[in-house]
């Protein structure tokens, strides 16, 4: 068709209100007229499927009288007089020897458990109690009954379901079709995986993402070509995906950018009903139908994409399988920080939590729309309303759960300095059903976070005036709540690239014109040691290209150094083994563990102290290079 598209920026239509989606989805579910179709399938095959029509017993269950026990059968009125002082005996001929399921003779209206019948020598049996009629009997239809109805329409069939319809003997049900979903990736600079991947490119994981739970929801998914960024081809494959699917969700291309074509396509040639809701992250989101088919534009970033399809592309999925969204969880816990928000727009924030003193901590993740990995290590959402500037430290907030709550509750809370170790150790706590939950903050920030008793451990790693690392932290910011538990030693020095091809021996290079930095946040012990250096050597941080271009982790700045943009950057040896960086060694550091008195004689403590001393965590220290390690784990 090919319409013409004015290059300028676009804008959003009105951002709709977030708390009107669900009834924009029932209105978009009526006007596309969307009804699934219903399909007969073995009953066997019909776990997690969802019944297109009541279900009704064909047959009772059980269809005959059956024994309820091992035991005899026989009729209650011969055994009336039985006690233990005048005990009942029978022939061979007046009781019949059957097990749990047998169906009971005609002729006897009672069964006896196995235990309280004598046998006797001569295939006698002799009784000490009397029985009741049709006691242990299983009548006919005592669980199920011909005609009766076994599952409701619009019912999501479980194991247990099925054992029941097979018992009623329906060995084929109607179920509704899974409904098709299209996704379509877009964009010039996406690649389907590694192989394709070059300076300028991401990989597709978004649609796999989609993919992965449109399966749990049940749907029937393909996953289109990557579609780049060209108007006319992108319409094409939406037109052809609209006609033979019935849902079309697009990666990408859904907001107000130059070749954000999406929104375009759908106006043209169906129907644009949502473009943009106030939430954040997830705002670009597009509701449209074309051909009487839901369109769903999603945004590209990670977790953006997440976000829109929890709001949007999950309860429409719901809804037109006549399903109740799963049950969600919450628990109010205290944030460590403030978290600020901009008026206007919902916003979703992740969190890490644990438990200290049995209170829930929320502690704050990266914000970044773009940042996959804040997903992973979050265990649940805050959501700021839209009329909120956000919430202030230690204010207890709600907390939807992303996790089981027992997960939470073995969590280590380590907040401060970041070090690559940490991911070792939690590696080797799952060994312990322990697991460590971390937010690097730099020390300074570890302190102010321990000090509010927001976290279990906080590593740090600062330099005293005394000349001695952290064993001023307690005596000057804390009390005696708290202990220094003994790290390691690392080496610190500057991070630059293989073969050094700027010739750089120290921190007096870093004011060279030719020189770039990339420098740690502030509060860090890596900041600190640097900021004393160039002190005591007058060097101006103002004079360094790059100084205020902070980063919150080693491993950050080590990547960054291996960029065309940036020379060096300082931080620990591990770090720069690992990037393959060369290492200009400065000083020895020690970093250590502020640690929580009150937790010391806890399991995930013990737990904690038991991987620090274990033979396994010293080989991986090993491993890793940079590090010494001698007495770890004793109070300093």
């Amino acid at each position: 068709m090919g319409l013409v598209i004015n290059m300028a920026q676009k804008v959003y239509l009105n951002s709709t209100e977030y708390t009107t989606i669900k009834s924009i989805l029932h209105e978009l579910i009526e006007i596309t007229n969307i009804r699934l179709q219903s399909e007969m399938i073995d009953t066997r095959d019909a776990l997690n499927r969802i019944t297109s029509e009541a279900v009704y017993a064909k047959v009772s269950s059980p269809c005959y009288n059956a024994s309820a026990m091992d035991g005899i059968a026989l009729k209650a009125s011969f055994t009336f007089e039985a006690t233990e002082s005048t005990p009942v005996t029978l022939s061979k001929d007046q009781y019949v020897f059957l097990n749990t399921g047998n169906q009971i003779p005609e002729e006897f209206d009672a069964v006896v458990m196995i235990e309280d019948v004598i046998i006797n020598p001569d295939e006698t049996i002799t009784l000490l109690n009397s029985a009741k009629e049709y006691q242990h009997i299983r009548p006919i239809g005592e669980d199920i009954v011909e005609e009766d109805m076994v599952l409701p329409k619009n019912h999501k069939i479980r194991p247990i379901d099925i054992s029941a319809l097979l018992s009623a003997g329906i060995s084929t049900i109607s179920v509704m079709q899974k409904p098709r979903v299209a996704i379509i990736p877009t964009g010039d600079e996406i690649v389907k995986d590694v192989e394709e991947l070059v300076v300028g490119k991401i990989i597709d994981s978004n649609s796999y993402y989609v993919k992965n739970e449109l399966e749990t929801l049940g749907a029937y998914t393909t996953i289109f070509p990557i579609e780049k960024d060209d108007f006319d081809r992108l319409e094409q494959t939406i037109l052809q995906a609209s006609k033979a699917y019935d849902f079309v969700v697009i990666g990408a291309g859904s907001s107000a950018g130059t070749k954000d074509y999406a929104k375009d396509i759908i106006e043209t040639n169906g129907t644009v009903i949502v473009h943009g809701i106030n939430i954040k992250p997830g705002k670009p989101t597009i509701i449209g139908c074309v051909n009487n088919t839901p369109i769903i534009g999603l945004p590209g970033y990670p977790v953006s994409t997440y976000i829109a399809f929890e709001q949007v592309v999950k309860p429409l999925l719901y809804m037109v399988q006549k399903q109740e969204p799963s049950l969600m969880h919450f628990v109010q816990a205290r944030l460590t920080r403030k978290v600020y928000s901009s008026l206007k727009n919902y916003e979703f924030v992740r969190v890490k939590l644990g438990k200290i003193n049995h209170e829930y901590i929320a502690t704050p993740l990266d914000r970044g729309a773009g940042v996959t990995m804040s997903l992973v290590k979050a265990d649940g959402l805050l959501l700021i309303d839209k009329n909120s500037e956000g919430f202030i430290e230690n204010q207890m907030v709600t907390i939807q759960l992303l996790k089981n709550v027992s997960e939470i509750d073995k969590s280590l809370i380590s907040i401060g300095s970041h070090d690559i170790l940490l991911d070792k150790i939690d590696g080797l706590l799952s060994e312990y059903n322990t697991n460590l939950s971390s937010s690097h903050v730099g020390s300074f920030g570890g302190i102010m976070a321990i000090k509010n008793k927001g976290c279990h451990i906080a590593p740090v790693h600062i330099l005293g005036e005394d000349g001695i690392y952290n064993k001023f932290i307690i005596r000057q910011y804390l009390d005696d709540s708290y202990v220094l538990v003994k790290g390691v030693s690392r080496i610190q020095g500057l991070y630059v690239k293989k073969g050094n091809p700027k010739q750089i021996k120290s921190i007096q290079d870093l004011t060279r014109d030719d020189v770039t930095f990339v420098n740690r946040q502030r509060g860090s012990g890596t900041r600190i040691l640097l900021d004393h250096l160039l002190d005591k050597s007058n060097i101006d941080p103002n004079k360094i290209k790059g100084y205020h271009f902070e980063l919150s982790t080693h491993m950050l700045v080590a990547t960054s150094v291996k960029d065309n943009r940036y020379d060096v950057g300082m931080g620990v040896k591990s770090a720069a083994n690992i990037v393959g960086l060369d290492f200009i060694e400065i000083s020895e550091e020690h970093y250590d563990f502020i640690v929580l008195k009150d937790i010391m004689n806890t399991d995930i403590y013990t737990n904690f102290i038991n991987v620090l001393k274990s033979k396994k965590f010293t080989d991986e220290v090993n491993k890793t290079g940079g590090y010494l390690v001698s007495n770890i784990g004793d109070v300093i």
